[in-house]
This record gives structure tokens, C-alpha cells and sequence, in this order.
């Protein structure tokens, strides 16, 4: 039987998607998205019972904006399914991840990871312009995340 990072692997070959493989339980795929090129870092947790997937949105965070973003990252976790934001502390970046259990009785399979693929690039480009104002300085750190995602008619 293959193992979940296998099944990643011919998926990211199946979509001629540029990808590292780690040992056995790791693989990093890059991701384009609308927005921006993300890493997609997906791993089999200990005992192969959890796939998770760990999205590196390539977006560093100044030091004088920390607080402003954590504040935007529990803002939009607000809005979230499946998965959340986070902040990798060490490198001040902000992340996207999906942890996924699965048992015998539910196999995951080349369809459930490119759907979570697709998924997480959606979510990472449905709040990449939010989270670059904000690095940026470019938006009050107390504007409503409701407000960027009002839909109007046509285009400017």
C-alpha cells in the first residue's frame, strides 16, 4: 500500500507541480496561486495516522507589525472551515495549515489531497491581500476583515 506522501508525490507529478521529496513521510510542493507562490509542506504524522499540510505563504512580518497580524490571524481564522492561520514565531512568517486524521475505515486518497491542495490555495489567496495591507502598513490593524471580503458588482 502506498503511503499518503507517495500518493502527494504522483499528484504533484500528475500536475507537472515542482516539488522536493523528504525521506518517506515529507514532501514540499511549490503552489501558485493568484497571489502569490506558496510552499506547501506536507508530512505523515507519527504512526501515519495524520497527513498534515503546512502552507508557508511567503510573507514576512516586521517586528513593528507582529501584533497587528496576530490580530488579523485570529480575525480570519474566524472565517475558516477547515484549517487556520498561524505565525511561525522563529521566522515571523505567516502559515496556513490543515492537519487531516484518517483511520483505516477512511482512506485518503489522490482525491482528498488535491482537493485539500486546492483548498489551501484558495484559502491563502482569498486573504493574501489582507495580510500584506496589514504588513505593508498599508490598513488600520482594526479595520473589519468583513469589509475586505464584500462582494460588489463589476470591476474597478
Amino acid at each position: 500500500m502506498l503511503n499518503l506522501i507517495d500518493v502527494t508525490e504522483m499528484l504533484a507529478t500528475k500536475l507537472d507541480l515542482t516539488y522536493n521529496r523528504f525521506e518517506d513521510d515529507e514532501i514540499t510542493i511549490t503552489l501558485e496561486g493568484t497571489r502569490s507562490v506558496y510552499e506547501l509542506a506536507v508530512m505523515l504524522g507519527q504512526g501515519s495516522d495524520v497527513i498534515y499540510f503546512s502552507c508557508d505563504m511567503n510573507l514576512a512580518v516586521p517586528k513593528k507589525r507582529r501584533t497587528a497580524v496576530v490580530n488579523a490571524v485570529i480575525a480570519a481564522n474566524e472565517q475558516m472551515w477547515i484549517g487556520h492561520f498561524g505565525l511561525m514565531s522563529q521566522l515571523d512568517k505567516i502559515f496556513y495549515s490543515v492537519s487531516i486524521p484518517f483511520t483505516s475505515s477512511f482512506l485518503a486518497d489522490e482525491v482528498i489531497v488535491e482537493s485539500t491542495i486546492k483548498a489551501i490555495t484558495t484559502e491563502c489567496d482569498r486573504f493574501y491581500h489582507y495580510f500584506l495591507a496589514l504588513i505593508n502598513n498599508n490598513m488600520p490593524s482594526n479595520i473589519s476583515i468583513e469589509a475586505l471580503f464584500i462582494e460588489s458588482a463589476g470591476e474597478a
